[in-house]
């Protein structure tokens, strides 16, 4: 196959699963691809290890950078964090219905109802008959709403910049693009098999009936 034709279906196979398809991001993604893989494939206990060694490290910068951005928000005195994670989720998705933002959110349909009806009553989004399903409700952000984004946005940049202090830019960018494809699979599957029982998620998953 000439060098030029195998370019042209690595930029195929890289479109598919990055939302902003630039140059940059994908000279990482083939050069990542590149990488010697090792002889034989790790066994399942190491594999297992391993996946719970990087998600123990996620979890815990995650947790780092939740504490910092509550303790912001309380210093500031504007409403809780959860109110910021559903207005930004909200903004990301556009007009729906509160069980898409629900969904998008990984939460439990209490929760995020309680979450979304303070917002409705804060005068952040606005709620409208849906013209397609008159029993159906769509929500957005409204100018107020945005608003409030600013002012979180303000303070979740400078908590961002605690978060990753002293790392640089590009072990963040190669993070970024080695975990995104993880990201969006896991999301999509999250959210269609969140009320099917476990057995039924792990076989769903682990099967690859994607």
């Amino acid at each position: 196959m000439k060098p030029v034709v195998q370019l042209v279906e690595e930029w195929t196979a890289f479109e598919e699963i990055s939302e902003q398809p630039t140059v940059e991001a994908f000279c990482r993604y083939y050069l990542q691809k590149q990488r010697p893989k090792p002889k034989q494939a790790g066994k399942k206990g190491e594999r297992i290890m391993n996946g719970a060694y990087l998600l123990k490290t996620l979890g815990r910068i995650l947790s780092a950078y939740s504490l910092y951005f509550r303790s912001a928000v309380n210093y500031i005195g504007i409403p809780p964090a959860e109110s910021f994670y559903y207005l930004n989720g909200l903004l990301h998705l556009g007009e729906v219905r509160k069980s898409d933002l629900i969904n998008y959110m990984f939460a439990e349909t209490t929760t995020g109802m309680e979450v979304i009806n303070r917002l409705i009553r804060e005068e952040k989004i606005d709620e409208r008959t849906s013209p397609d399903d008159k029993r159906a409700k769509l929500i957005k952000v409204n100018q107020k709403g945005h608003a409030a984004l600013d002012e979180y946005y303000k303070i979740s940049g400078k908590v961002v910049e605690m978060t990753f202090k002293g790392i640089d830019d590009e072990i963040l960018i190669d993070c970024y693009e080695m975990l995104k494809y993880c990201e969006q699979r896991n999301s999509s599957l999250a959210i269609e098999l969140k009320n099917k029982p476990f057995d039924q998620m792990y076989e769903h998953i682990m099967t690859d009936k994607v």
